[in-house]
């Protein structure tokens, strides 16, 4: 216990340790943490040292360690799996759509949570609270009508009022881009922040002839660069988890982002289990880079904007 004893004070104090009761309740709190790390490190655990298990040994042997491994097999196993699945041009795919999702998520995001903050036009009310609903609301239920959407955009028209303002922005990134911008989660992380600086500095900046855009990417994204930071990461890992939305507006095999197309080999016969499973650890290695880099920003991001001062 002398090591809990130079930790910074959480819900059980070092005194309180001292006592039975306090001792227990410790226990029982490392405990559940400790089945819960378990629980979470065992599928991925499972999903390497299957990739580095031969096809065989997958469907006829129940050990849970490779019977065969050294370094010359396991550099095999990978140059074979990157071979066959040609995940090559799906990582370059997926880049510029996180390229685009970010700079999406910082300036419409941005700029509405500066809107509500701080502009604070006729109907701001109303749009926050719709913004907060759009939180609450299944995303289920709102992809046949994104899809239709994209069929024919910017609105979705009967075919006898069809006109030529109206195109077909499916099998482009276009939608991709789009649904990345409208995130209502950052948009109030947005606000929130915008909300603890003074409005005295936006009335400043008009005096001395900024216009609300210039004082938007000048005064307030700098000023708010932690929260840019947290957006950011959140776009590049979001990007790299997410298959349903590429592959629902994809259908070019060569515009198929990583996730998307590890989704697409599944069903193909010719990709056998050990390889399957090195693909998906591909897909998984750069979201496990961004969160070690920058883990601490994704932790203290979320609490940015939460106290005013």
């Amino acid at each position: 216990m002398k090591s809990f004893s130079e930790k910074k004070p959480g819900l059980l104090m070092p005194n309180d340790l001292k006592s039975i009761k306090g001792k227990t309740i410790y226990w029982i709190l490392f405990s559940i943490l400790i089945i819960l790390c378990i629980t979470t490190f065992f599928p991925a655990i499972w999903m390497v040292l299957t990739a580095f298990k031969s096809t065989q040994e997958i469907y006829s042997s129940t050990a849970f360690f490779p019977k065969e491994f050294s370094f010359v097999i396991a550099i095999k196993r990978i140059t074979t799996a990157w071979k066959s699945l040609e995940l090559g041009r799906s990582m370059v795919n997926t880049i510029i759509v996180s390229i685009g999702n970010v700079i999406a998520q910082i300036f419409i995001c941005g700029l509405a949570g500066y809107v509500l903050s701080k502009l604070r036009v006729k109907g701001t009310k109303l749009v926050f609270v719709l913004v907060v609903w759009t939180m609450m609301m299944p995303g289920a239920i709102r992809t046949v009508p994104t899809y239709m959407s994209y069929i024919s955009f910017p609105f979705v028209i009967d075919d006898k009022f069809n006109s030529f303002t109206n195109i077909n922005i499916l099998d482009t990134y276009v939608p991709l881009w789009l649904g990345a911008a409208a995130n209502s989660f950052n948009i109030i992380l947005f606000k929130n922040n915008f909300d603890s600086i003074p409005t005295a500095l936006v009335e400043a900046a008009r005096i001395d002839g900024c216009s609300d855009f210039k004082t938007f990417y000048k005064i307030m994204i700098p000023i708010a660069l932690p929260v840019v930071i947290f957006v950011c990461i959140g776009a590049l890992s979001g990007t790299w988890a997410n298959y349903f939305s590429p592959y629902l507006v994809l259908k070019d095999t060569a515009k198929m982002t990583t996730p998307a197309r590890i989704f697409i080999l599944k069903s193909d016969a010719s990709i056998t289990a050990n390889i399957y499973m090195m693909g998906l650890i591909f897909a998984s290695i750069p979201s496990l880079i961004i969160f070690i880099v920058f883990q601490k920003y994704i932790v203290g991001g979320v609490t940015l904007g939460a106290v005013k001062g």
